[in-house]
C-alpha cells in the first residue's frame, strides 16, 4: 500500500511542478515571439529602405550616362563648348556614383555579376565618348559624325540599358520575395501565440486539479511514513555488515548491532564521538573533516571502496572493507560507511600466498633440474639409450613438461588475478612468432598426426613481449591439434592490415558448442563432453591468452559452426615507426641527421654492407629511439634542428640503457665538437664530406669481438643439479664457473671478472639482487647478467639486467640459446 501511495504522490506532483514550470514558459515564449515579430517588421522596413535607394543609386548611375552621351552628341554637331558641360559633369560624378552603387551589394549578392558587368560597361562608354570627342577636336566634324554613326556607343549603352533594367527588375522581385516570406512569418506567429495562449489556459487549469489531487494524496502518505520508518530500522540492524552515519564533522551519529558487536562499542559510548577512534578514514591534515576526507579518499558521489586498519575497543586492529558514500541531507553532506570485517579473507589470501611461493620455488626447481636432466638424455647426453629406455625417457620428460605447464598456468592465473604479471615490450615480428610457435608445437602435432602450416606473407611488425605472445600461439596451435582429426591440417596466417596485425589459427575439429562459446575464456572451462574431456587440459590455457592479448592492447577472439572447425583470431597493434622498426638478422643502425640526402647516402651504403639502419632528423626523435634498445651503434651529426650533437652523446653516455652505445660523429664541424666533446667516448670523428672506406672502417670496428677464447660465465644457485645440467647444455660453448652462495659469488668474481652471470634470486645468504651492485667496475661498465630463478623480480629492476628468464617457464635450452647471444660477438647474433 505505501509502494501504491508514493507512486500515486509521485504522479500527483509530477504534473503540478511541470505545470509551475510551463506556465511562465509558455509566458517567455509568447513574449518572444511577439519580440520576434516585431523585430521583423523592422528589419522588412530596412529592407524596403534599401531596395528602394539601390533602385534609385541604379537610375542615378544611368542618368549620368545618358547626360554624358546627350553632351557629347551635341558637341559633334555643333562643335560648341557649352554641349561639354553636362558631359563634364557626368563624367565627372560617374566614378563616385558607381562607387556609391557598389558599397549596396554584399560579396555573395546575386546582383554582384550585374553590377561588374555594368562598371565593365560604363567605363567602355566613357572611353568611346571620349574618343568620339578627340575625334570631332582632331579630325573635323565629319570624322567625329562618322564615329557616333558607326552605332559602337549607341550598342554600348543598349547594353547599359539591358542591364538596368535586370538589376532594376531582380531588386524588385527580391524585395517582393521577402515582403511575402514577412507575411508567411506574421501568419505563423499569429498562430503559434493563439496556441500557446489556450496552451496557457489548459495548464492553469491541470494545475489547479493536481495540487488538489497532490493535497489528498500528501495525507495518505503521511499515514505510511511511521510504517516505512520502522521496516528501514529493522533492516539496518538486521544487517550482517556494520554500517555508521556520520555527520558533516566526522562524528558518528549511528550505528547498527553488527557494528557494535565488530568494534566492541555500544551506540551510546559511540554517539557523537570522531569516527577515527575505530577507523582513520579522513587522515590527519588541515581543514574540515569533508574537505579532508575527498582530499585523501576521492569523491564521494559514485561511492567509494577502501581497505583499512580498524581498531576494537581493546585495542586490537583487524582490516575492513569501507564502502563510503554520501547522503544529501538538509543539514549538508552525511557520511554512510559499511564496513566489512575482511580478517578471514586475508587469512586464505595469506594461505594462498604460502602455496603460490611454495608451487614458485620448492616445485618449479626440482622440475627444472628433471625436465633438464631428462631433455639432455633424450639428446644424447650421456650416450646412446637402448630403444626401451629411451621411450621411458620420452614418456617421462612429456609428464613433466605436462606438470611443468600445469604449474605455470597456475601462476599465471595468480600473476594476472594479483596484477603482477609483468610484459617485457619491444619490437618484434608477428609472424617470427607465429613461425617460433609452430615449431614449438610440430612434435606435439605430429603425435596426434596433425600438420601444421605457416602461410607466407609479410612482416607484421608489433610491440610485444615475444615469450608471452609465443605462449599465446603456442596456447592456441596445442588446442587446435588436440582437437583437429588425425590427418588434419592446421593453418596459421599472419596478415599486417591498416591498422592492426591479425594472426589466424584455423583448424579442422568439430568446432565450437553453443552452449560452450560464452564460457570458452573462463578460468577451468571445460567443454561437456566426453570426447572433450579425454583430451585433457586445466582449462586455464584460453583465459591465460586472453588476458595476455589485451595486457598488449589487443584482442583474441574465434568464429566457429558445429562440425566445421573453428578460426581464432589473434589482433594487435601494427607498429609503424621506424625507430622501432623490426630487428633484421644484421646490426642495426640509428642514423641521427636532419639533412635526407645525406642521411639516405649513409643508409644505402651501410645497406650495401649488411647493415640495417634507420633514419632520426632530431635530437628529440634520436634519443627516444637509442632507448628502445634495438641498435647496436649511432652515426651522429652535430648540427641538429632541436639541439647539437654533443648534448645528445652527452644524453645517450648518462643513460643507464644507453651508456655503452658505440657513437660515430659524421658532422660538417667536427673541430669545434671535439673540443666540447673531448671526454665523451666517440669511436671516430669525421669530417663531411665523409671517406667511405673510413666509415666503414669504423662501423665495422665497433662489432670486432675477441674469438681466440671462450667466454667465461658465473653461474650462481643454491641448486647443485641445476648448476650441472646448465653446465653439461653449455660445454663446449663456454667456460662454466659455479657458486652456491652470495659469499662464493663474490670471491670468485675477486678472481676474475666474468664475461656474464647467470644469477639465481633465492641464495642461502641473501638475494641475487645484492651481487649486482658488485658488477661495475671504476668506468661505469657492468657485466651482463641474466636472471634465471624460480622467484619473480621486481619490474623496477628490469632495467638493470639483460634478460629475466623463470625456471619451468623457459627451458634448458631456451636459457642456452640467451646464453650465446649474449656472449657471442655482435655479427653472429
Amino acid at each position: 500500500m505505501t509502494g501504491q501511495r508514493q507512486a500515486l504522490l509521485t504522479r500527483s506532483r509530477a504534473p503540478s511542478i511541470i505545470a509551475a514550470i510551463l506556465v511562465p514558459l509558455l509566458l517567455v515564449f509568447v513574449g518572444l515571439e511577439l519580440a520576434n515579430e516585431f523585430r521583423s517588421n523592422r528589419t522588412v522596413r530596412a529592407e524596403m529602405d534599401r531596395s528602394y535607394e539601390t533602385r534609385s543609386q541604379i537610375q542615378r548611375v544611368f542618368s549620368l550616362l545618358q547626360d554624358a552621351e546627350t553632351g557629347q552628341r551635341g558637341y559633334v554637331i555643333t562643335g560648341e563648348e557649352r554641349f561639354l558641360e553636362p558631359y563634364d559633369r557626368a563624367t565627372e560624378q560617374l566614378d563616385d556614383q558607381m562607387l556609391a552603387l557598389a558599397q549596396l551589394f554584399d560579396e555573395g549578392d546575386a546582383q554582384a555579376a550585374d553590377f561588374a558587368q555594368l562598371e565593365v560597361l560604363a567605363r567602355r562608354k566613357t572611353e568611346e565618348m571620349q574618343r568620339v570627342i578627340d575625334t570631332r577636336d582632331n579630325e573635323g566634324a565629319a570624322a567625329g559624325i562618322a564615329v557616333v554613326a558607326s552605332g559602337r556607343g549607341k550598342a554600348i549603352m543598349d547594353d547599359v540599358r539591358t542591364i538596368v533594367a535586370r538589376m532594376t527588375e531582380t531588386e524588385a522581385a527580391e524585395l517582393d520575395a521577402y515582403a511575402k516570406a514577412a507575411q508567411d512569418r506574421t501568419a505563423r506567429t499569429e498562430f503559434m501565440v493563439g496556441a500557446l495562449f489556450l496552451a496557457l489556459l489548459g495548464a492553469v487549469a491541470a494545475t489547479a486539479f493536481l495540487m488538489w489531487r497532490y493535497t489528498l494524496t500528501r495525507q495518505l502518505m503521511l499515514n505510511d511514513l511511521q510504517a516505512t520508518t520502522t521496516r528501514q530500522s529493522a533492516i539496518f540492524d538486521g544487517a550482517i555488515d556494520g554500517i555508521i552515519t556520520l555527520n558533516p564533522s566526522g562524528s558518528v551519529e549511528t550505528m547498527n548491532a553488527a557494528a557494535e558487536r565488530m568494534f566492541g562499542y555500544s551506540a551510546q559510548e559511540l554517539g557523537r564521538r570522531d569516527i577515527s577512534l575505530m577507523l582513520d578514514i579522513a587522515p590527519d591534515g588541515e581543514g574540515e573533516f569533508l574537505k579532508r576526507l575527498g582530499a585523501s579518499q576521492g569523491a564521494l558521489e559514485g561511492g567509494l571502496l577502501r581497505q583499512m586498519e580498524a581498531t576494537r575497543k581493546n585495542g586490537d586492529s583487524f582490516p575492513v572493507d569501507v564502502a563510503l558514500g554520501a547522503m544529501q541531507l538538509p543539514t549538508g553532506t552525511h557520511i554512510v560507511a559499511v564496513v566489512r570485517d575482511i580478517s578471514e579473507r586475508r587469512r586464505i589470501e595469506q594461505l594462498k600466498d604460502e602455496f603460490v611461493s611454495t608451487v614458485s620455488h620448492e616445485l618449479r626447481t626440482p622440475l627444472t633440474s628433471i625436465a633438464g636432466s631428462l631433455g639432455l638424455l633424450a639428446g644424447g647426453a650421456a650416450g646412446a639409450l637402448p630403444e626401451k629406455a629411451g621411450r621411458l625417457i620420452q614418456i617421462a620428460q612429456a609428464n613433466s613438461q605436462r606438470l611443468v605447464r600445469l604449474i605455470n598456468d597456475i601462476l599465471d592465473i595468480e600473476k594476472i588475478e594479483s596484477g603482477k604479471l609483468r610484459l617485457e615490450m619491444a619490437p618484434l615480428d608477428l609472424r617470427e612468432v607465429a613461425a617460433r610457435a609452430v615449431e614449438g608445437v610440430r612434435g606435439y602435432a605430429d603425435e596426434l598426426g596433425v600438420r601444421l602450416t605457416l602461410a607466407e606473407g609479410e612482416a607484421a611488425p608489433v610491440r610485444g613481449d615475444a615469450d608471452r605472445l609465443i605462449q599465446v600461439v603456442t596456447n592456441l596451435l596445442s588446442n587446435a591439434s588436440k582437437f583437429s582429426p588425425r590427418g588434419g591440417e592446421v593453418r596459421v596466417t599472419v596478415d599486417p592490415e591498416r591498422r592492426l596485425a591479425r594472426l589466424s589459427v584455423v583448424d579442422q575439429g568439430p568446432g565450437i558448442p553453443d552452449s560452450f562459446r560464452s564460457r570458452i575464456f573462463s578460468k577451468f572451462a571445460q567443454a561437456d563432453g566426453s570426447d572433450t574431456r579425454a583430451k585433457g587440459g586445466t582449462g586455464l590455457g584460453l583465459a591465460i591468452a586472453r588476458e595476455i592479448a589485451e595486457r598488449h592492447g589487443g584482442r583474441l577472439w574465434f568464429e566457429s559452426a558445429e562440425g566445421e572447425g573453428a578460426t581464432f583470431y589473434l589482433d594487435l597493434p601494427l607498429a609503424s615507426d621506424n625507430a622501432n622498426s623490426i630487428e633484421s638478422d644484421g646490426p642495426r643502425l640509428l642514423i641521427v641527421e636532419d639533412d635526407a640526402d645525406a642521411a639516405e647516402v649513409l643508409r644505402t651504403m651501410l645497406e650495401s654492407d649488411g647493415f640495417a639502419a634507420d633514419v632520426a632528423a632530431t635530437s628529440r626523435e634520436g634519443l627516444s629511439a637509442a632507448r628502445t634498445g634495438v641498435y647496436d651503434a649511432v652515426l651522429v651529426d652535430l648540427q641538429l634542428p632541436d639541439a647539437d650533437g654533443i648534448s645528445l652523446i652527452r644524453a645517450l653516455r648518462a643513460g643507464e640503457q644507453t651508456r655503452d652505445l658505440p657513437v660515430v660523429v659524421v658532422s660538417a664541424d667536427t673541430a669545434r665538437g671535439k673540443a666540447r666533446g673531448r671526454s665523451l667516448e666517440v669511436v671516430d670523428w669525421m669530417e663531411k664530406p665523409f671517406d667511405q672506406t673510413r666509415l666503414r672502417e669504423a662501423v665495422a670496428a665497433i662489432y670486432e669481438r675477441v674469438a681466440d677464447r671462450k667466454p667465461l660465465i658465473l653461474h650462481v644457485d643454491d641448486d647443485r643439479d641445476i648448476l650441472e645440467v646448465t653446465a653439461a647444455a653449455l660445454n663446449g660453448t663456454a667456460e662454466m664457473i659455479g657458486m652456491e652462495s652470495l659469499a662464493a659469488a663474490r670471491a670468485a668474481l675477486a678472481r676474475n671478472k666474468p664475461d656474464l652471470v647467470i644469477l639465481d634470486l633465492g641464495l642461502p645468504d641473501g638475494s641475487g639482487l645484492e651481487l649486482l651492485g658488485d658488477l661495475g667496475d671504476e668506468h661505469g661498465r657492468t657485466v651482463p647478467v641474466v636472471i634465471y630463478s624460480a622467484q619473480e623480480m621486481d619490474g623496477a629492476l628490469a632495467n638493470r639486467v639483460e634478460a629475466v628468464l623463470t625456471k619451468s617457464r623457459t627451458s634448458l635450452a631456451g636459457l642456452t640459446r640467451t646464453v650465446r647471444r649474449l656472449t657471442s660477438p655482435k655479427d653472429e647474433k
